[in-house]
């Protein structure tokens, strides 16, 4: 592949570093400054929830260092002198404080100090020059902390300034066209907030009643939000606004430190840490810069890629950093979530997921936070002991919180153990491996995933053959008391709810209903990290009309399940009664990593064993998995009794191709002439070759639909998946060639808007929730192995 000579910021930065000398930090932020408005930073949030049409938060404050609270920048002159919000990440949930709080104005012989400003943001900063004849004013906020961010503000002039800071809490809860039912103040929604303006010696404190509103507020009831100033400053206060003012003879520099503390202990804590950000500023933003130009200098080193597909992975490691959350609350580590400003997935909730991708592109540039967020979530696999469910030793539940849930003393709303996610751990783990070369690493994490590993053997395997299904765990939410599986039987406007496998079973046999709604069946589309995939029985009412229409058989849709016990009887959970072929081809990947990590820590007969289990993977995934007539790979059902060549049952071709499909090429599991066929699917153009390539259901699957969440959106991990999966097998220039087609149609990743969850795959619009993590740890990896300059 030929490429041109035009040198990336970061190309042209690595030169210069070697040609010439000088310091360090200023060749640093060289780099940094090649980057500005990366993301568009700007904001003036008038709500408490300033939500977008899809109710996330309409702004992208900056976040940093596993701070609690964003910043902003300016939106207009109104916001000049300072940096709007904050937003606040009350325990689980994002919420903006303030449009704009300490915000300065200069005074000079009594009148206001007309300034004109220019501001912006770099990786890591974010920056406003306020000038005036003879006054200019520089201020450049980064975070010290995991709780505080630090403000320097250099003042140049020649003549007494009064200065002036001030600020006033938010007071409406969210526009009223977005919720038309209500128009209540935040204080009339949520009387026991009690937000109240403290003045202090060098600044003020914000204290917050406690607060136990699910999806919304979350509050300990001893949360502050601190501002302390390295000059006095004489504040007033009145209700939810205040001023504060200070003099100044001349030029000088005043450092101001923000702290979001979540709880007493935070506060005792974090107290020291400011006395000394105060007293060593420089320090501290001199380690912010050199911290970010890390990033950079370890993120970007393809010489290839494009001055915009550089930009792009500047700001999929501006997101992900954004995403990070120090611990707190039930975290034990660090972790990094899906998106700090989608409603569902700010705070600091941890799906295995999405973590598996995060650290794996992480471990490129910021190592160590991959390494917690991978912790995070082993820290709380359940062990043999567990007071809860200890029958599912092994089990990583699928998502873990700020709060733990009722079961385990919490009141946690978002905790959840319905269910787990696919066996990609150890592809992560050995990723930070490899960029690390961390063997202890390996020693820690290796005996976690070898229980994982048998978790899943143990708890999800129905028939015994070392091809585990997804299934749903024993719990309230999909079985009564007894061990009952409910589900709800929809006939017209009826319902009906009902329980027992037999009953199910009866019912699908006679045919005599509409829909059956199954909590089993959805914690089974979860386990899969593919929500409503059709392979797991989800198509819309029309599409299924449609389907019977054409002379299907609407049980072709209806999944089936079967129960997994212990030797004594104990129900384990449930299992769908099918094999997932991109679980089965995890799960080769699975053995074939954990008997790579075997082998570097000395254990040859784990490594045999696995290795072992991995080569019967691929031969039965190869064997039972593919379907000769259309050139791809399905998931199986699992019959009563197997099929002469071993196989549990035959592919469920009727339901459609989706990304499934391609999960063995991604794995190595296929063998050359099934990945042959499966390429040759992959770019037609009337199967997965649309405007936006590789969508999560094929354009001939009676269950697509162009906005349909995983039945047609194209999700940039399983787009990942399969340009891997073709390079693998030697499609590397077609691989590159569908990189280069998102590159150029997935809407808004060249402008300054963030990286959303999905693309649709005939307009490329992008959808889903902003700054969100795993699209740009899949963004970061293209741009490692598939962006390129093409002629």
């Amino acid at each position: 592949m030929k490429t041109s000579n035009i040198f990336t910021p970061a190309a042209l930065f690595i030169a210069a570093s070697l040609a010439i000398s000088g310091s360090v930090l200023a060749q640093e932020r060289q780099l940094a400054v090649a980057y500005k408005n990366v993301i568009n930073r700007t904001g003036a949030p008038q709500y408490m929830q300033d939500y977008d049409a899809d109710d996330h938060q309409r702004f992208n404050p900056l976040f940093d260092d596993g701070a609690w609270h964003g910043h902003l920048l300016p939106a207009n002159a109104d916001g000049m002198g300072g940096f709007p919000g904050p937003a606040l990440l009350t325990e689980e949930y994002i919420n903006f404080m303030a449009d704009n709080f300490d915000r300065l104005t200069l005074y000079k012989n009594g009148k206001k100090v007309a300034l004109s400003m220019t501001a912006y943001s770099i990786p890591g900063a974010l920056y406003q020059k306020l000038t005036a004849p003879g006054i200019s004013v520089e201020m450049t906020l980064r975070f010290a902390t995991a709780r505080t961010s630090l403000l320097e503000t250099k003042i140049t002039t020649d003549t007494p300034l009064e200065l002036v800071w001030d600020g006033a809490l938010l007071e409406k809860l969210h526009a009223k066209e977005q919720q038309p039912q209500t128009d209540k103040t935040i204080e009339q929604a949520f009387p026991d907030y009690s937000r109240k303006i403290l003045p202090t010696a060098d600044g003020l404190t914000v204290t917050f009643g406690k607060v136990r509103s699910p999806s919304v507020l979350m509050t300990s009831g001893e949360s502050e939000y601190q501002i302390h100033k390295s000059l006095p400053m004489l504040t007033s206060v009145k209700g939810h606004e205040f001023s504060g003012k200070a003099s100044i003879q001349g030029s000088t520099t005043i450092y101001t430190t923000y702290s979001h503390l979540l709880t007493a202990q935070e506060v005792q804590l974090e107290q020291p840490k400011i006395a000394d950000v105060l007293a060593h500023p420089q320090r501290y933003m001199t380690a912010s810069a050199e911290r970010w130009e890390a990033y950079l200098r370890k993120g970007l080193t393809n010489p290839h890629a494009t001055q915009d597909q550089e930009r792009v992975a500047v700001k999929a490691i501006e997101t992900l950093n954004a995403n990070w959350r120090g611990a707190a609350g039930a975290m034990k580590f660090d972790s990094v979530t899906p998106s700090v400003t989608g409603r569902w997935f700010s705070g600091n909730q941890t799906w295995p997921w999405d973590t598996w991708k995060q650290a794996y592109a992480m471990a490129h540039f910021n190592p160590e936070v991959a390494k917690d967020n991978i912790r995070a979530v082993f820290a709380f696999q359940i062990q043999p002991d567990d007071p809860v469910r200890p029958w599912d030793a092994g089990f990583v539940p699928d998502l873990i919180a700020y709060n733990l849930s009722p079961e385990r003393g919490g009141d946690g709303t978002n905790w959840n153990e319905r269910n787990t996610k696919p066996s990609l751990a150890a592809w992560s783990v050995m990723e930070v491996y490899k960029t690390t070369g961390d063997k202890q690493w390996l020693a820690e994490m290796y005996p976690r995933l070898v229980a994982y590993h048998d978790w899943w053997l143990k708890n999800r395997d129905h028939n015994h053959n070392g091809v585990p299904e997804y299934g749903a765990t024993r719990d309230k939410a999909h079985n009564t008391a007894d061990g009952q599986m409910l589900f709800t039987v929809k006939r017209g406007e009826h319902e009906q709810a009902l329980h027992g496998l037999k009953n199910y079973d009866q019912l699908l046999h006679t045919g005599k209903y509409d829909s059956i709604e199954i909590p089993a069946q959805v914690a089974a589309s979860w386990e899969s990290g593919r929500d409503d995939a059709a392979a797991f029985g989800f198509i819309d009412a029309d599409q299924l009309a449609n389907y019977v229409e054409q002379g299907g058989k609407k049980q072709d849709w209806q999944v089936k399940f079967a129960e997994n016990r212990a030797q004594d009887g104990t129900l384990l959970g449930y299992s769908l009664l099918q094999e997932s072929v991109d679980q089965a081809s995890y799960m080769y990947s699975d053995n074939k990593y954990l008997a790579e990590m075997a082998d570097i820590l000395g254990y040859q007969d784990q490594a045999a064993d696995f290795r072992s289990k991995a080569s019967k993977l691929a031969s039965y995934i190869n064997t039972c998995m593919f379907d000769e007539r259309s050139g791809f790979f399905y998931d199986i059902r699992i019959e009563e009794q197997p099929l002469a060549n071993g196989c549990a049952g035959k592919p469920i071709v009727e339901r459609g191709k989706g990304p499934e499909g391609w999960s063995p090429l991604f794995n190595g599991a296929a063998n050359q002439q099934h990945a042959d066929a499966v390429v040759k699917v992959m770019k037609d153009t009337r199967e997965f070759n649309t405007y936006v390539p590789l969508g999560t259901a094929a354009l001939t699957n009676p269950a697509f639909g162009a906005d349909i969440y995983w039945r047609g959106r194209v999700w940039v991990d399983q787009l990942y998946f399969g340009l891997k999966g073709m390079e693998q097998y030697g499609y590397r220039q077609d691989a590159e060639a569908m990189a280069a087609a998102f590159f150029k149609h997935a809407d808004g990743l060249v402008t300054d808007g963030p990286i959303r969850e999905n693309y649709n795959p005939l307009n490329g619009q992008q959808q889903g929730a902003p700054n969100f993590s795993w699209s740009a740890a899949h963004l970061y990896m293209l741009y490692n192995d598939f962006f390129t300059q093409q002629k």
